[in-house]
């Protein structure tokens, strides 16, 4: 893939665990006609201005934020309100290569509903303040190191 310089450093600069995952994962986006782009702590994924995904890079696993329906059901999938992004609802935590080629049918569908104009969802700028559940403040400290 042709990534952009933005990307490609952000790449670079991550930590050597995490580097592979991120770059693999850049890839699948862009296959899927997405543009990345880098802001400070993040690499976002767009088709047509519209949000797919987020990605932020740990010491060892990469959280990556996608836009699928909230009532997606796949046990890898976590909540995603401790990144408030209005439509990516829904998270997974990679740790491998092979984390990432089992998530691809995910993020395909995060693009799918981007493109087809299908995903809906918009949470309320309240949701994040009075929405938030207590097992959720606790996630967002544990995630945040």
């Amino acid at each position: 893939m042709n990534v952009n310089q933005e990307t490609q450093a952000f790449i670079e600069n991550s930590p050597a665990k995490t580097r592979k995952i991120i770059s693999e994962i850049v890839d699948i986006f862009e296959s899927q006609g997405c543009v990345s782009y880098v802001k400070t702590i993040y690499i976002g994924f767009e088709i047509d201005g519209e949000m797919v995904a987020a990605l932020y890079g740990h010491e060892k696993y990469v959280e990556i934020a996608l836009a699928l329906d909230e009532n997606c059901v796949d046990q890898r999938l976590k909540d995603a309100t401790h990144l408030t992004w209005r439509t990516l609802p829904l998270c997974l935590e990679l740790a491998s290569d092979i984390a990432v080629k089992e998530s691809t049918g995910l993020f395909e569908e995060a693009c799918d509903r981007v493109r087809s104009s299908k995903h809906k969802v918009m949470r309320d700028n309240d949701f994040f303040v009075s929405g938030e559940k207590p097992h959720q403040r606790s996630h967002r400290r544990s995630t945040r190191k």
